[in-house]
């Protein structure tokens, strides 16, 4: 027979050690190897409609949630920032869609930190220096999201498909250019709807890089590519930064609005790829900057 003396649990094992990884702030939530894991999840009304939206990241922040990110694609949502930023009580990423200039209005809106993926912006790298720039003014992180429906063409020529060193590849490609700005204040995501691949991808980039990653199983792409998504999907988003890829839960897919301003049943066909003018680097060639292998 046990007795309880009503002493705390002790803390759970450490299953593998961090790698060692540099250090940013998304608010006042630090992240990397320094840092607790920290769980974000991403709301899905209209970030237009700011009070649905306050709501549901009020229920976030209830549930236990550090970090939130709201879907920008439009003027409508970039103009709603201010005031979601302003009264979330966690830190709010703008997940920016389609044309640089929302970039630059979350920054001015105070966001904690923004998120691009070069897929689906048009000419994303021809503006990296001006992101740069506006970022270190307003100590703004940026996460570099590269998702496996919307690779650059010239990758997907070059490997035949999203395979994880086209995502490594375009991720890497990616923080170099704001390296050659220096600039650093990065986290780097690899979504892919196959868990495998997506494993495979992050342990790459734990080896050729020191960036914090920020882990999840999802896909953007056309229409129908974007429906067929893993069964591993487990409710709302529990991507995890600075973490191993196996301690990775995957994304609920989110609905978006279509041109008519109504919502579809998919988020999915909004990352229709704008192909980037820049050439994909050589195999093999990497930046120091960006690239060195990380203490473990």
């Amino acid at each position: 027979m046990s007795v309880s003396l009503g002493m705390p649990a002790p803390p759970a094992p450490t299953l593998a050690p961090r790698r060692k990884t540099r250090q940013l702030q998304v608010g006042a939530v630090g992240v990397g190897s320094e840092h607790p894991i920290s769980v974000q999840s991403m709301t899905t009304t209209l970030t237009a409609d700011v009070n649905a939206t306050l709501q549901q990241i009020a229920e976030l922040t209830a549930s236990g949630c550090d970090i939130v990110r709201v879907a920008c694609p439009s003027q409508d949502d970039a103009d709603a920032l201010p005031a979601i930023a302003r009264k979330s009580q966690i830190p709010v990423i703008a997940d920016i869609h389609f044309q640089p200039k929302y970039v630059f209005a979350a920054i001015e809106a105070g966001c904690a930190a923004v998120r691009v993926n070069p897929g689906n912006i048009k000419k994303f790298d021809d503006k990296v220096k001006e992101i740069a720039a506006a970022a270190r003014d307003h100590a703004t992180p940026i996460r570099i999201g590269v998702n496996a429906g919307s690779l650059d063409k010239r990758l997907m020529d070059k490997y035949g498909k999203a395979t994880p060193e086209a995502l490594v590849e375009s991720a890497l490609w990616e923080a170099g250019l704001f390296a050659e700005h220096d600039f650093h204040d990065i986290k780097i995501s690899v979504k892919h709807h196959d868990p495998v691949v997506m494993i495979r991808a992050y342990e790459m980039l734990a080896e050729q890089c020191d960036y914090p990653l920020h882990l999840g199983v999802t896909e953007a792409g056309p229409a129908f590519q974007g429906t067929i998504k893993s069964a591993t999907a487990s409710g709302r988003c529990c991507a995890r930064a600075s973490a191993t890829p196996s301690a990775c839960r995957s994304p609920r897919r989110r609905s978006r609005r279509s041109r008519s301003g109504r919502r579809s049943s998919s988020r999915s066909t909004c990352a229709r790829a704008s192909w980037r003018s820049s050439p994909a680097r050589p195999a093999g060639a990497r930046r120091s900057t960006s690239t060195s292998s990380p203490t473990r």
